[in-house]
C-alpha cells in the first residue's frame, strides 16, 4: 500500500491522549503497543494495495478484507473467532454532494487495534481527529466505535429534521395552491420522497445491523458501552420510522394535489359534455338542413333562413330550462 492509502494513524492512550503514527511505522508490521493502549488505523479502501496490507500486514482474512475494500457493501455486521467487522453509513455532507449519496464506512476490530475505511470525507471521524487533539479521545475500542456510530447517527438526524421541514413547508404550500399550478409542488414532493427513499434503503439494514451488533457481541469492555449501543440502536429505529412516516405525509399531500388537479378536469369535461348537448340537436338541424337533396323547407323563401334562426334559438332556450330543470347546469 503506498502513502496515498493511509488517511491517518494513532496510538490511543486509556487516559485519551494519542500519538500520531506515521506511514513508515506500520509500511511492514503493526508496532507493538504498550498495555492498555490501542492501535486506530484509518485508510482510503479505493487506494491501490490497501486489500494487500490488510491481508499481509493486518493479518486479516482475504474473505473478510474483501468485504473491507470492495465496492456495493450494505451495512451489516459479522463477528469472528479474533474479531469482528462492520460496514455502517453516514451522510454525504461533502459540498456539492447529495446527502442522500450515503458514504460507505467500514469497520474491523480486532484486540487492540481498529481498522476503518472509507473512500469519501466524512465529518464523523472529523470529530474524531478534533478530540484526538484535545485529549479526549476514545478510551477504548469499544468506545471508539460507538462515537462514530453516535456522530454518523447525530447527523443523519439533522438531515431528517431538514426533511420534516420540506415537508411542514410543503403541507402549507398545499392550502393556499390554485388549481393548475400544482406541478411545481408535486415536483418539490417527488424529489423528497426520492431522497428519503435514498435514505432508508442504507437505513433500514443498519437499524438491523446494529440490533445485531447489541445482541451478538460477545463481550463488552464496559456495560454501559452495551447500553450506549441499544441507546443507539434505537435511535437507528425511530429514524426509519420517521422516514416512514415522511413518505405518508408526502403521499398524502401529493394524493390532495392530485385530487385538486383531478376535480379541475372532472369539472372542464363536465362543461364540454354540457355545451356538446346543447349543440348537438342544433348540429342535428343544420345537418339535415343542408343535404343537397330537393324539398327542402323555406330552400327558396327570403324569410327562410330567419325562420331557421328562430327555430334553433328555441332549442338552446329549451335545452338551458331543460339542463335547468334537471340541475345541470
Amino acid at each position: 500500500m503506498t502513502t496515498s492509502g493511509l488517511i491517518n494513524a494513532f496510538d490511543i492512550a486509556p487516559d485519551s491522549s494519542a500519538q500520531p503514527i506515521a506511514w513508515d511505522k506500520i509500511a511492514t508490521q503493526l508496532p507493538v503497543l504498550d498495555s492498555g493502549h490501542y492501535l486506530w488505523v484509518h485508510l482510503d479502501w479505493m487506494a491501490d494495495g490497501v486489500h494487500s496490507w490488510l491481508t499481509d500486514i493486518a493479518g486479516i482474512d482475504p474473505t473478510i478484507a474483501n468485504s473491507l475494500a470492495t465496492r456495493g457493501t450494505r451495512p451489516s455486521v459479522f463477528f469472528y473467532d479474533h474479531g469482528f467487522s462492520m460496514n455502517l453509513r453516514g451522510v454525504n455532507l461533502n459540498a456539492e454532494n447529495d446527502p442522500a449519496d450515503m458514504i460507505s464506512v467500514r469497520f474491523w476490530l480486532s484486540e487492540n487495534i481498529i481498522i476503518t475505511l472509507r473512500n469519501q470525507s466524512l465529518k464523523a471521524f472529523d470529530d474524531i481527529r478534533s478530540a484526538i487533539a484535545a485529549n479526549a479521545a476514545p478510551k477504548s475500542p469499544d468506545d471508539f466505535v460507538l462515537t462514530v456510530a453516535e456522530r454518523l447517527a447525530y447527523r443523519v438526524e439533522n438531515v431528517v429534521h431538514d426533511l420534516e421541514e420540506d415537508v411542514e413547508a410543503l403541507e402549507d404550500d398545499q392550502v393556499a395552491m390554485t388549481e393548475g399550478k400544482t406541478l411545481p409542488l408535486r415536483m418539490r414532493g417527488s424529489d423528497i420522497r426520492n431522497q428519503l427513499s435514498r435514505l432508508r434503503r442504507h437505513l433500514a439494514p443498519q437499524r438491523d445491523a446494529l440490533g445485531l451488533f447489541v445482541e451478538q457481541k460477545p463481550s463488552w469492555s464496559d456495560k454501559r458501552f452495551k447500553r450506549r449501543a441499544r441507546a443507539l440502536a434505537d435511535k437507528t429505529i425511530r429514524q426509519v420510522e420517521e422516514f416512514d412516516s415522511l413518505r405518508e405525509r408526502l403521499q398524502i399531500v401529493n394524493e390532495n394535489l392530485m385530487a385538486l388537479e383531478t376535480e379541475r378536469m372532472n369539472r372542464t369535461m363536465y362543461w364540454l359534455t354540457v355545451i356538446a348537448g346543447l349543440f348537438l340537436p342544433i348540429s342535428f338541424v343544420t345537418g339535415l338542413l343542408g343535404i343537397n337533396v330537393g324539398g327542402i323547407p323555406a330552400a327558396d323563401s327570403p324569410l327562410g333562413f330567419v325562420g331557421v334562426a328562430i327555430i334553433l334559438a328555441a332549442i338552446v332556450a329549451f335545452e338551458v330550462w331543460l339542463f335547468k330543470k334537471m340541475r345541470l347546469i
